[in-house]
């Protein structure tokens, strides 16, 4: 693939999004208008800040304190194995030029390979 095309996409790319933000703005700003979805954007923050400080007394107890923290360790566990699954699945791909991959049992599993630009340091 030569670089015209991969710029052209780019372009298409920007040019939609810019679209898209300026037609979200237009949208959000007309919500922000109606008065009824004003006081109704009132009582739902006071439901969910009274709901807010129910869940948090209930969290506070033991049982469930030892759960959340559970939680949290296991999913770390799961996002580290994700992580390094992508990884193998990889260098499986760049080793073998496939995108298959015959498990333990036998059973046939396809995975996808995808590629995205990064912000550099500096764009933030």
């Amino acid at each position: 693939m030569d670089q015209s095309a991969i710029q052209r996409r780019l372009e298409l790319l920007e040019k939609s999004e810019a679209e898209y933000k300026t037609k979200k703005e237009m949208l959000k700003d007309s919500l922000k208008a109606d008065e009824e979805m004003i006081a109704l954007e009132d009582k739902a923050k006071d439901a969910k800040t009274r709901m807010g400080a129910h869940k948090a007394a209930l969290l506070n107890e033991p049982n469930h304190r030892k759960l959340t923290a559970d939680l949290k360790d296991l999913s770390q566990e799961i996002k580290d194995a994700k992580q390094l699954l992508g990884d193998e699945l990889i260098a499986y791909f760049m080793e073998n030029n496939t995108l298959e991959y015959i498990d333990a049992s036998g059973q046939k599993r396809r995975f996808a390979v995808s590629a995205k630009f990064l912000k550099s340091k500096g764009e933030q």
